[in-house]
C-alpha cells in the first residue's frame, strides 16, 4: 500500500500550488489590516489622555532613553492626574 502519493504527471501540483499562494495573500493582507487598526486604535487611546507604552523596540520614532518602563509610565501619569484634580478642586 502507498502511503504517499507522489504523481507522475506534476501538474496536479498546479491547483496546490495556487491554493498555497493564495493563502499566503490573504494572510499578508489580514496582518497588514489589523496592524492599522491597532495604530488607529493607539491613536485614540493617545487623544483620550491614557499613556502608550512600546514594549522592546516597536515604536521605531523612540531612543532607547525615550523607552520608559511601563509601570513608571503608569505612576507618572497616574501623578499628573492627581495633580489636575487637585488644582480643580
Amino acid at each position: 500500500m502507498d502511503f504517499l502519493y507522489f504523481p507522475e504527471d506534476k501538474s496536479e501540483y498546479i491547483p496546490g500550488i495556487i491554493s498555497v499562494v493564495i493563502i499566503f495573500i490573504l494572510s499578508v493582507l489580514i496582518v497588514r489590516l489589523l496592524v492599522k487598526a491597532s495604530h488607529k486604535q493607539v491613536k485614540q487611546l493617545e487623544e483620550q489622555g491614557y499613556p502608550v507604552v512600546y514594549k522592546d523596540g516597536f515604536d521605531s520614532e523612540k531612543s532607547d532613553e525615550d523607552i520608559v518602563n511601563p509601570q513608571e509610565a503608569v505612576h507618572k501619569v497616574n501623578e499628573e492626574k492627581a495633580a489636575r484634580n487637585k488644582s480643580k478642586s
